[in-house]
């Protein structure tokens, strides 16, 4: 091997380890947020040697949607928090009006919207004290770093006239999720999304909040243990209606229930022999079995 052949072939790794020495971090952000670019290391200086310093830098962050102001209710003075952004070219921006809780439940309502760059979304705070925080879709019941939020907007009964209201303004055109965080509410599904797509649904988003975070409690009409003193007078109801349902082959008795504390119930509607579907048709199509059924005409509302 030529003498020279051989110098070149060991000056390559020292040449590498310059290149690593010369790789600088700046701030700390997460990897997505990183941004990569390239100086001259060797600026102003008289060597001829030219080397080029990698830099790892945090990119801006940017913020999806921003709080412009907040309104308490009742007549309070509005708080500007920011200035609006321009709309898209050639838009003119639009206002969307999102209810939060009161007399629809846990919800947003409505639930999801779709919403260009620059339009405004006006969260109105009904009963009883809720949230709009910013999650990102695989989490949807923990807060996003450098998300927004309203804070809590306390409406005890809707006694709040008008309504606490804020309103933010969108500045990017990708899905942004939200969600309450009271206690227990993001469990249940209270969750929000503006622009979500096919993959992301809004759906989706209110599905994975109840798995991860749901109680896993079955509805109040379900189920639920009861104490030994509501057993006992369940069976009693069961067996006098019974004996009563034997006379009157027919006729429909009157059954009992009681509520548990849990909000669960137990209770027995008997219906007389006739009530009951064909026996050979029992089952069939999830229609009979052993409950049988009763005209909707008898069903209490």
């Amino acid at each position: 091997m030529k003498l020279s052949t051989f110098t070149a072939l060991c000056t390559v790794p020292l040449a590498l380890a310059g290149s690593i020495g010369d790789v600088a971090v700046r701030g700390m952000a997460a990897e997505d947020d990183l941004v990569l670019r390239s100086e001259d290391s060797k600026k102003g200086s008289s060597s001829s040697k030219s080397s080029d310093k990698i830099v790892v830098e945090a990119a801006e962050v940017v913020s999806e949607v921003i709080v412009i102001w907040v309104n308490n209710g009742g007549g309070a003075a509005t708080s500007t928090l920011a200035t609006t952004q321009s709309a898209s070219a050639n838009a003119v921006a639009a206002t969307h009006t999102v209810t939060v809780g009161g007399a629809a439940g846990l919800v947003y309502t409505p639930n999801t919207i779709e919403a260009a760059i620059g339009d405004m979304v006006i969260f109105s705070f009904e009963s009883q004290n809720h949230t709009a925080t910013q999650s990102a879709f695989a989490v949807p019941c923990v807060a996003l770093a450098n998300g927004t939020d309203s804070g809590f907007m306390p409406n005890i009964n809707n006694t709040v006239s008008p309504a606490p209201q804020v309103a933010m303004q969108v500045t990017v055109a990708t899905p942004i999720w939200f969600y309450c965080r009271q206690s227990g509410h993001c469990g249940k599904g209270m969750t929000f999304s503006i622009n979500p797509t096919a993959n992301k649904t809004q759906a989706m988003f209110e599905q994975m909040a109840i798995a991860q975070n749901g109680t896993g409690s079955t509805a109040v009409i379900a189920g639920g243990s009861s104490s030994a003193a509501a057993a006992a007078t369940t069976v009693a109801a069961a067996t006098s209606a019974a004996a009563a349902a034997a006379t009157s082959s027919s006729s429909i008795v009157s059954g009992t229930g009681t509520i548990n504390a849990g909000g669960s119930c137990d209770c027995s509607c008997l219906c007389g022999v006739a009530a009951f579907p064909n026996a050979a048709v029992q089952g069939v199509g999830a229609f009979g079995g052993v409950s049988g059924a009763i005209p909707m005409a008898l069903l209490e509302v």
